[in-house]
């Protein structure tokens, strides 16, 4: 399924790239608007579910004021019913986030492939080929290997003299067919330019230390940056239910993953292709931009004190705690902390 979505998604990229003519780094900019127009309706989405959450803060903050002090579990366990029927009523679930981003999960896959496999999703050449290609470039001094080979051998086959040094009578079995690897590179339409300033983005910003194309490793560092500025913008931006996360003692957690993620992002980023890590810039800066203008266009609602008090009101009483299901009428009355509030 990835493979059949890479290939719909690899006609896109192919038009980007006819656009700008064959300039891979300004077509894998022009991709990544292109996906992140695709996936807007799902950040849209999302920004819509949170602002009904919001909405619903004085009210939720009502009720936890009402069980402020109280930490047996029974009475919290209570407090999380009222709060989920006040999120039902109010037509919002926290679920209703997970589709969107499970979609977005899904579309992740093949988007990445097209990015690291332009020969085959992106000038339609047979993968058995792509491989049989690697396979000749590396009997012959390449270094190609692992996800960044394809990217490489796209670099490689740029150059004319790289190309006539496939021999005439190279081939592979394509299905049930014999095919002429040769004939099969001369017959692209064209061949992606996967260079920037001239140095092959095919290769990765780990091989490049020491290296007269050391400045590479920028890629990886500015992953870093943007990665970690765009986990404090979406905190900013995007509406933080705090008073559950202290609840639920996740600040720290989140606060842990707000420093792991950027720095995973750029140890993964050095073992790829720099190709790829460009794509994830664009992508990033892309993301936060999105972010600005649903946060302008879609304003989260301000609360003042007035409205609180007004929530409290509104919420007093509203929450009735039922007799035990065992009572038994004219039977004496046991209170416990289970019905603390039965009274109110």
């Amino acid at each position: 399924m990835f493979d059949w979505l890479a290939r719909i998604l690899g006609y896109v990229m192919y038009g980007c790239s006819w656009l700008v003519g064959n300039n891979y780094v300004i077509a894998l900019l022009l991709f990544a608007l292109a996906m992140q127009i695709l996936l807007s309706p799902f950040g849209i989405k999302q920004q819509k579910n949170m602002i009904r959450q919001a909405y619903l803060r004085p009210k939720e903050m009502a009720i936890r004021k009402k069980y402020a002090g109280r930490n047996d579990k029974t009475t919290l366990q209570k407090m999380q019913n009222e709060i989920m029927t006040l999120q039902q009523e109010a037509g919002y679930s926290p679920l209703s986030g997970c589709l969107p981003m499970l979609l977005q999960l899904i579309l992740i896959f093949p988007i990445y492939n097209v990015a690291i496999r332009p020969l085959e999703f992106i000038v339609g050449m047979p993968a058995a080929v792509c491989n049989k290609l690697v396979e000749f470039a590396n009997s012959i001094g390449a270094n190609f290997s692992g996800s960044s080979a394809q990217v490489q051998l796209a670099g490689w086959l740029h150059n004319p003299e790289n190309v006539a040094k496939i021999p005439a009578d190279l081939a592979v079995k394509v299905g049930e067919t014999d095919v002429n690897v040769l004939n099969s590179v001369n017959e692209l339409g064209f061949i992606p330019d996967v260079t920037l300033f001239g140095q092959d983005l095919g290769v990765t910003p780990f091989d490049a230390f020491g290296k007269s194309y050391w400045w590479l490793i920028f890629i990886p560092i500015l992953n870093l940056a943007l990665m970690y500025v765009s986990q404090i913008l979406s905190k900013k931006l995007q509406y933080q239910n705090t008073l559950q996360e202290q609840a639920n003692g996740q600040m720290n957690s989140l606060k842990i993953m707000m420093l792991v993620m950027p720095l995973m992002t750029m140890f993964i980023t050095f073992g790829f292709a720099a190709a790829i890590g460009i794509y994830w810039i664009f992508r990033t800066l892309l993301s936060m931009l999105q972010q600005f203008i649903l946060y302008k266009a879609m304003p989260y609602p301000k609360f003042t004190e007035e409205d609180y008090k007004n929530a409290e009101k509104e919420m007093k009483g509203k929450f009735v705690s039922k007799a035990p299901k065992d009572y038994v009428p004219g039977q004496r009355e046991i209170r416990s902390l289970h019905h603390i509030d039965d009274d109110e």
